[in-house]
């Protein structure tokens, strides 16, 4: 291994005087989409990252760019070639890169496979012995140098490749993942540029660069794949490319994050709609995909994204909301629960208002509303509950009860003393999604709004400390029908 280079204040590369405005503006969109990149990973000028530069178009852009971000504020550099020695260019190419290096006045460090051999005793592959030697010997200038990062070119191009050949050894889904943009210890700029922007970025730049022939023969398998598996996906699928690496990036960030299920929906209000399907508690996204096998039949694959969706929304604790499945599939998902529908629905406000006798219930769509008298020192286990509420049981007996869905610009007290406030915003601002927020039940007294079960309360008819009795009022929501398998 040999070390090379100078100080760090590199001169700017040369520009044609005759330059389009154009693209300069596409150059510096370029470069600018990987200086967000370094400081997502929280890359600043202290630190110091070893770029891995092979002389290919994509390690040769990649230098060049960080170069230009390193004059923002961008991480120090320190270029890594790797000489495999498997071709007669190869001494060419390990002299134009340490050229380059020279001319950007930065430190370099140059390997071969006398110090990192490429070894194949157990029958490796030559493609596989390669990167290993190549890896090796990075992973070691990283570790004398205290780098903070390796960084490579890699592109979405070769995460696409990546997945595919990964997918084809059966490696599980943190294979179907592919790479990270930054896994903590590889940091990759490019991989969500496509191949043909990298060249057209060097180009651009008027950079020159090693066309490894390798790289056209079909005697590796990542070529083979490269020149003749995606191809033939991008002609089925216009596109293909792009949407493997999204995928890729979803699920990546799916298993990234903590194991997360999904509630029973016993006791969790949802839309209504007569063809209402719940999804069973479980894993996710396991009770998911069983579900939908079941309404759908093997008519629709549920895709990263979507469960990716799905997901997020039940690691935020959403009030609800809508996921589109397909288009005729609707999810919501609301506290955990994920109920099915063949269509997106909103509540409508139910008329008459419904008569409560205390103690008694009433029944609503959707429920009913339970009221029950118990002692003001025994309050009673319900409560654990959070769809009910506690009322002085003594302002209340005797008075005209019922219970109704709100009125639009209804003045309410809630109980924190706060003003007066309009009853459907105070609704949606704890909690209570669009979708149900026109019929939620509220228990009326005299006409006054006096509270909605679970959510708040006037203040007028919260416990008094010299009551001898409360009033429980809880609301307890129907059962929502699950999928039966199909015989």
């Amino acid at each position: 291994m040999s070390v090379l280079g100078g100080d760090l204040a590199a001169p700017a590369p040369s520009r044609s005087k005759g330059s389009r405005q154009p693209k300069r503006r596409k150059i510096k969109a370029f470069q600018d989409r990987v200086r967000q990149v370094l400081i997502s990973a929280g890359l600043v000028d202290e630190d110091l990252v070893v770029v891995a530069v092979s002389g290919g178009a994509d390690s040769t852009a990649l230098l060049d760019v960080l170069v230009e971000v390193r004059r923002r504020g961008g991480p120090s550099l320190h270029v890594a070639h790797f000489n495999h020695g498997l071709r007669p260019e190869a001494a060419a190419v390990m002299g134009a890169v340490i050229d380059r290096v020279q001319d950007a006045r930065l430190l370099s460090t140059v390997g071969n496979s006398r110090d990192f051999p490429i070894d194949r005793s157990s029958g490796t592959s030559m493609e596989t012995a390669a990167r290993n030697a190549r890896w090796a010997f990075l992973r070691s200038v990283a570790q004398e140098l205290d780098a903070a990062r390796i960084v490579t070119g890699h592109t979405r191009d070769d995460q696409a490749e990546t997945v595919v050949m990964n997918m084809s050894r059966g490696s599980g889904l943190r294979g179907f993942a592919g790479m990270r943009v930054d896994d903590g210890e590889i940091l990759r700029p490019l991989l969500d540029s496509s191949r043909v922007e990298v060249v057209a970025y060097a180009r651009d730049r008027r950079l020159t660069f090693d066309d490894d022939p390798m790289n056209a023969t079909h005697d590796f398998r990542r070529n083979r794949v490269r020149h003749e598996v995606m191809p033939v996906l991008q002609n089925i699928y216009p596109g293909a490319s792009k949407a493997i690496a999204r995928s890729a990036g979803v699920l990546a960030d799916q298993l990234d994050m903590p194991p997360v299920s999904v509630r029973d929906a016993t006791g969790v209000r949802m839309p209504l709609h007569s063809e209402r399907l719940a999804v069973v508690g479980g894993p996710f996204p396991e009770a998911v995909v069983a579900v939908v096998r079941v309404v759908c039949g093997s008519s629709l694959q549920l895709g990263t994204v979507q469960l990716g969706a799905l997901a997020q929304a039940l690691r935020t604790g959403a009030n609800g909301r809508w996921i589109e499945l397909n288009s005729h599939l609707q999810a919501f998902v609301r506290d955990g629960v994920i109920g099915l529908y063949p269509e997106r629905v909103r509540d409508v406000p139910w008329q008459p208002a419904v008569a409560l006798e205390l103690p008694g219930e009433a029944l609503i769509p959707g429920g009913r509303v339970v009221a029950e008298v118990t002692s003001r020192d025994q309050p009673p286990t319900e409560m654990r509950d959070s769809c009910g509420t506690l009322l002085d049981a003594d302002r209340l007996l005797g008075q005209d009860i019922v219970v109704r869905p709100p009125i639009p610009h209804e003045r309410v007290f809630p109980e924190d003393g706060s003003d007066s406030r309009d009853l459907m915003h105070l609704l949606r601002g704890r909690g209570v999604a669009t979708a149900i927020v026109a019929s939620t039940p509220v228990l009326a007294v005299n006409g006054r709004a006096a509270c909605t079960p679970g959510i708040w309360c006037d203040r007028e008819f919260a416990p008094q400390r010299s009551g001898n009795s409360t009033l429980l009022v809880r609301v307890l929501w129907d059962a929502i029908p699950t999928p039966v398998a199909r015989a």
